[in-house]
């Protein structure tokens, strides 16, 4: 087993549990996830996922791939447990979901499609990190920093270092790591205590 297959299960280990521990308060019934948004993050992550295999990531694509079969299971369970109002910014993303489909597998451009999903999934991270400002006791810093440390190990675990194969982990690193600090803030500043798990991916 070499270093770069290491790199790819790495993050796998340290999403099992995280997204266990979610998944589990689902279906138990103590967070109620919103359908639509996970359906969006699932949609996203796969076609990144594609972009990145068809672009020769190797495993570093395997996080990807991992966190849109996450994202599906947890849109599954959502059917039944979770939130199924479809707000404007939910179709907005929609829609350009399925224009990141079209960009990737009618017009054949893969650059195009990994900016408009990441683009689409920065933009509903600005809606979490808005709400971490707002509540950060409703946000979970450990699973946010785990999720930023897998996007940063599948880095490294890359076979080919491309636009479409690099852009969308880093910025997903990226935008969980903002989380984390605007939690830990604004934390500090109102002197709150952290107390309930996030919905992110």
């Amino acid at each position: 087993m070499n270093t770069k297959t290491i790199l790819g299960i790495l993050p796998l280990l340290i999403g099992i549990p995280s997204y266990a521990h979610y998944i589990h308060s689902v279906y138990t019934r103590k967070t109620t996830p919103h359908m639509y948004s996970w359906l969006i993050w699932a949609v996203l992550a796969s076609i990144s996922f594609i972009a990145q295999v068809d672009a020769g990531a190797g495993p570093g694509a395997w996080n990807t791939g991992f966190t849109a079969l996450v994202c599906l299971i947890v849109f599954a369970l959502a059917t039944k447990f979770g939130e199924r109002k479809l707000s404007k910014l939910d179709a907005l993303l929609l829609f350009m979901a399925l224009v990141s489909i079209l960009a990737l597998f009618l017009i054949n451009n893969a650059v195009l499609a990994v900016l408009l999903t990441t683009v689409a999934a920065c933009i509903g991270f600005s809606l979490t990190i808005k709400k971490a400002y707002r509540e950060p006791n409703q946000e979970n810093k450990i699973t946010f920093s785990l999720n930023s440390i897998r996007n940063l190990i599948s880095l490294f675990a890359l076979s080919s270092i491309t636009f479409v194969t690099f852009f969308y982990p880093l910025c997903m690193m990226l935008a969980n790591f903002a989380v984390v600090v605007t939690v830990l803030t604004r934390k500090r500043k109102l002197g709150t205590v952290l107390s309930s798990p996030d919905d992110s991916p």
